[in-house]
Order: C-alpha cells, then sequence, then structure tokens
C-alpha cells in the first residue's frame, strides 16, 4: 500500500495529537528546531558502542561493509549508509549527530547519545530474574546521566529554555534489547510479556525526566515487528506452518511487539493528559517496516529477498550467529538498495530512508512543524 497505514496500537494516540496540535495557529507556526538529542540502542547507535570500553559485540559495526553505501566507511552505525535519526537531522537541515563518546566531534547540532546493545531497564533489573547482560551496557538511564552532564557543561541555567524554545527529543526505539535477552536467555513469551510494564515504565519516567529539564517536543518510537527479523526468524523458527503471516514473519513475536507497542502508546496517551504543553509524538516504526514489506516492489525491493539479509552467511534468510556481517569472510550484497534488511536486525540505508518518508515527517508534522 502507498499510504501509512495506522495500527492500533498507535492510531488513537495519533488522534490525540493531531486534534491538539492542528489549530490554525500550530499550522501557522513553523518548527523552530536547531538541536536534536537521541537516546537508544543500535538502531540509534553513530558511534558510542565502538568507542565504549570493553564493549564487545556481535555486529561488528566498526568493520566494513558497514558504511559503505554512503559513508564509504565504517562509522559505528549499524546499516549500509544511514539510520533515520540522520534522516530526522537532514529533515531539519541540520548535520548529522555524532556519537557522544566521540569526543572531538562537534556537538553545536545537537548529541546523540544511543548505545548497541542498550536496555530500556538497569541490569540489576534483569540480574533478579536470571538474565545476564554485558557488563559494558549502558542503559537508558546511564544515557539519560550523559544528557544531563551535557547540558550541565554547556547550557547550565540556560539549559531549560533551550530545549523548550528549539530542541527535539528522540527517546528510543526502546525495549528491543530487553526482550531479545530474555528470548535468547530461554524465557517464553508468557514470562516475558509480564516485563513490558516494566520496560514500559522506565520509558514513561524517562519522559518526564527530560520534560523537567525542559523538553516540549519529544518523538518516541516504537519497536519493530519482531518476527519480520531474520535473526528471529533464525533464532525462532516455528514448526506450525501456522505460526508465520503471509509475509513469512513469526506471528507470535509480532503479536508480542504489538503488545509492547499498545502498551507504551497507552501510556503517552497518559502522560499527554499530564502534561498538555508538551508536544509528545508516537513514532510507528513497527507500522512503518511492515508498509516496506507489504509493498516491497512498489519501493524498488526485491520480493525474493524480502526477508533476507543482505550481509550475512547462510540458509534462507542469509543469517548465522556464528559469522556475522562485519566478520572478515562475510561480504554484501551487490545491491543493497533492494533489500530491507542490512544484516539480519539492521535495515538498509534505503529501507530507513522510506521509513523516514512513510513515518517520521509525518510524525514531526504533529508537532506544528512545517520541515
Amino acid at each position: 500500500m502507498a499510504s501509512l497505514c495506522l495500527h492500533k496500537e498507535s492510531f488513537f494516540l495519533l488522534v490525540i495529537t493531531f486534534a491538539y496540535f492542528s489549530s490554525p495557529s500550530a499550522a501557522q507556526t513553523k518548527c523552530n528546531i536547531r538541536s536534536v538529542y537521541q537516546l537508544g540502542d543500535s538502531l540509534a547507535d553513530a558511534g558510542n558502542v565502538i568507542r565504549t570500553p570493553g564493549a564487545s559485540i556481535i555486529f561488528r559495526a566498526n568493520q566494513a561493509p558497514y558504511g559503505e553505501t554512503f559513508f564509504r566507511r565504517p562509522t559505528g552505525r549499524f546499516s549500509n549508509g544511514r539510520i533515520i535519526i540522520d534522516y530526522i537531522s537532514s529533515a531539519f537541515k541540520l548535520s548529522f549527530l555524532n556519537a557522544y563518546l566521540d569526543r572531538g566531534a562537534s556537538f553545536s547540532q545537537g548529541v546523540n547519545f544511543a548505545v548497541a546493545g542498550a536496555t530500556a531497564l538497569n541490569s540489576s533489573f534483569w540480574a533478579a530474574r536470571g538474565i545476564r547482560l554485558p557488563t559494558w551496557n549502558t542503559p537508558l538511564a546511564a544515557q539519560l546521566g550523559w544528557f544531563k552532564s551535557y547540558l550541565q557543561s554547556t547550557c547550565g541555567s540556560n539549559c531549560a529554555q533551550t530545549l523548550r524554545s528549539s530542541s527535539l527529543i528522540v527517546m528510543g526505539e526502546w525495549g528491543g534489547n530487553d526482550y531479545y535477552n530474555g528470548f535468547f536467555q530461554k524465557k517464553q513469551l508468557p514470562e516475558v510479556r509480564t516485563y513490558v510494564p516494566f520496560v514500559v515504565a522506565g520509558i514513561m519516567k524517562s519522559i518526564k525526566d527530560v520534560i523537567q529539564l525542559g523538553a516540549t517536543r519529544i518523538l518516541v518510537p516504537g519497536i519493530y515487528p519482531l518476527g519480520c527479523l531474520p535473526l528471529y526468524l533464525t533464532s525462532f523458527p516455528d514448526s506450525n506452518a501456522n505460526g508465520y503471516d503471509q509475509l513469512g514473519c513469526l506471528r507470535n513475536y509480532n503479536d508480542f511487539a504489538s503488545y509492547h507497542n499498545r502498551y507504551l502508546t497507552r501510556g503517552l496517551a497518559s502522560l499527554q493528559r499530564e502534561f498538555p504543553n508538551v508536544r509528545i509524538v508516537y513514532g510507528d516504526y513497527y507500522g512503518a517496516l511492515l508498509t516496506l514489506l507489504r509493498s516491497a516492489s512498489s519501493f524498488g525491493f526485491n520480493q525474493n529477498t524480502l526477508l533476507t539479509a543482505c550481509c550475512g552467511t547462510g540458509g534462507r534468510y542469509n543469517f548465522n550467529f556464528r559469522t556475522v556481517c562485519g566478520s572478515a569472510s562475510v561480504r554484501a550484497c551487490s545491491n543493497p538498495a533492494q533489500y530491507v534488511h542490512w544484516d539480519g536486525i539492521h535495515l538498509t540505508d534505503e529501507a530507513h530512508r522510506h521509513m523516514t518518508d512513510i513515518v517520521v515527517k509525518d510524525m514531526l508534522s504533529r508537532f506544528g512543524c512545517t520541515v
């Protein structure tokens, strides 16, 4: 389908935001975004994890062929080129955000605090439930600490005004790593579902924190349809043919992702009522990715490799944990622009571009902006 189909987990919040921010006065107001701040995981990391002491990552985003399509070199982004936050920045005519740990970089137009592997909840929460995380995990609370330290060192007492008048916060997506670590360590779907209220509560708390700092425009993405990712399709195959939908995605894991996103949108709607002068918008990454998959040919993607990684090795989905993208012997496909999936869990530059066209600019328009 050519237009974004709003899923039930996001529709009612979008109605709220549209009704609230589509008044004539809001529609006439141009966006004054001069800085963007990103918190998140590998879907948004622009080079933090490769600068994190002791970090050992499965997907080697500091090695070729990562970055080959656009940057012509690895940058620490988990794609062959740009990621969604790069397209968001470009929409506001801002430069790409540099990684916070790249200390020699310019942060004049914002900072990227996202770290691959990061969880919404602290490692102690997961340890209490028998789920092990790497010692270098940089969860949401730690990234928020970086954000506060950065603000204190750069704008001090003027931070609230800066955030209020000319900044955008992109909060996530969050939850993908929290849940995957549970699934990968043999936790079953019913148990992992019980984690969702805690994960969403952690996200809500952090949104309140940035509001208290002065933020008035916050974009909060949902998680991807997990059952459409080659990593999930390879790691958690279903022996029942009915366990797959018409696209070939795993129904149970997509249903789980929808459950998280519905829970998230309900939380955001509650926050919107609590903070009526703050513009909180849900980013439907779930719906955007499904739109690409359902209408792949209209976006220029190859139907025959719809759920196949461009960069990987072996099997139906071209994904194998033993030899992942970035390993010495692994090569990328010759036509990444025709692939949605890059390395089995992250997407291609072209997929990110189309997702931005479908959802992100639409969400930002709900801030009352013209971009």
